[in-house]
């Protein structure tokens, strides 16, 4: 019996000093994660000396991606439950990170400091990894107990933490759409005429905006633009004429974002722009009451340029907004009218731009 005894002294004790030190390191590979990237399954197990209740952080070349806890584990492999996530973009299947053993966190019961300290977590959860929403993959039913696990499981109360960069989302689309219609009726008392006439206002705004990954480098902090607009507009004048205009146009731009990468989340991204556009246009005419029976159709090609700034914001799913205050200069010229004249229009003024934005 004494002989029994110290042979589980020894076993215990050798499981002790296999069992890595704090700040030691692992090279792991992500095997699952839950839905809600709170749990994670990794290739590393009681072989490699992880203990269950150890706690690491995982980390990448960019600096810490989560902190979790061991809350199962097996020869081969181990759940962790994450209770800090600083970039939940670097939690997914397949991602190879290194995993470093810290100190437990120390728990308070004062819950006006756990609003604070969001790495503190209460309890821990030691349910099956099938109840977490992992599915296992083939051979790695080792991390079944011999023993039911207790109803008393132990669960985590934390402070849910979204991604706070979108670096791996580096291109994005943006858009924006108006359209208004009304139909107008004008009378002459002294001639009594009437002039009818439908007035629109249709304008589609889409836009491609490509980011550098690399956000070591200098140029980061610029984003190359393509966008297109597509525009309709008609109106009505008093004395009865009325104008038409579609016009399209395809160019580039450049973005710079000087104070905030747009990488960011849930922050307000300033950024200054410039555009070049290349478009056609259809410019028309009927008259009214002081030109009766005169109407003119012609066609031609502009250019334009646009400079300015503006905002951006985004959230964690990659969605966001864009409100931008360019200045516009745009020279359009004609071919010849029914007069025979060649002509050239040449506008410029202040333009507001709002769109949504999404990022892939």
């Amino acid at each position: 019996m004494k002989k029994l005894c110290l042979l589980f002294l020894i076993f215990f004790f050798s499981l002790d000093l296999f069992a890595l030190e704090i700040d030691e390191k692992l090279t792991t590979r992500i095997v699952r994660t839950s839905e809600t990237r709170k749990t994670i399954l990794i290739n590393r197990g009681s072989e490699d000396g992880l203990i269950k209740g150890d706690h690491a952080k995982f980390y990448l070349s960019i600096g810490v991606v989560a902190r979790g806890v061991l809350i199962k584990v097996s020869p081969a492999r181990s759940v962790w439950s994450l209770y800090r996530i600083v970039n939940a973009d670097y939690i997914k299947n397949d991602e190879v990170m290194k995993l470093k053993i810290t100190a437990p966190v120390k728990i308070t019961k004062d819950e006006s400091r756990t609003l604070i300290t969001d790495d503190t977590p209460s309890k821990i959860n030691t349910s099956d990894p099938r109840d977490l929403g992992i599915p296992l993959a083939d051979g790695a039913d080792d991390l079944k107990e011999s023993t039911k696990t207790t109803s008393n499981n132990m669960q985590f109360n934390e402070t849910e933490l979204y991604s706070t960069n979108l670096r791996n989302k580096n291109r994005e689309l943006f858009g924006n759409f108006h359209y208004s219609s009304r139909t107008s009726e004008v009378t002459s008392s002294s001639t009594n005429s009437t002039f009818n006439a439908t007035e629109n206002n249709f304008i589609i705004d889409a836009g491609f905006e490509y980011y550098f990954p690399d956000e070591s480098k200098w140029y980061s902090r610029l984003g190359i633009v393509g966008a297109f607009r597509l525009m309709r507009t008609s109106v009505q004048a008093l004395e009865g004429t009325s104008s038409t205009e579609n016009s399209s146009y395809f160019g580039f731009g450049v973005n710079w974002y000087p104070l905030t990468r747009p990488s960011k989340t849930y922050k307000l991204i300033p950024f200054g722009h410039f555009g070049f556009y290349l478009g056609s246009t259809q410019s028309a005419f009927q008259g009214g009451d002081s030109i009766r029976n005169f109407s003119d159709d012609v066609a031609g090609s502009f250019t334009q340029i646009s400079f300015g700034g503006g905002v951006k914001y985004f959230i964690h799913n990659a969605y966001g907004v864009m409100a931008r205050f360019d200045y516009e200069s745009r020279n359009d010229k004609f071919a010849q009218d029914v007069g025979n004249q060649n002509r050239s229009k040449i506008s410029a003024g202040p333009r507001i731009f709002t769109g949504i934005l999404y990022r892939f």
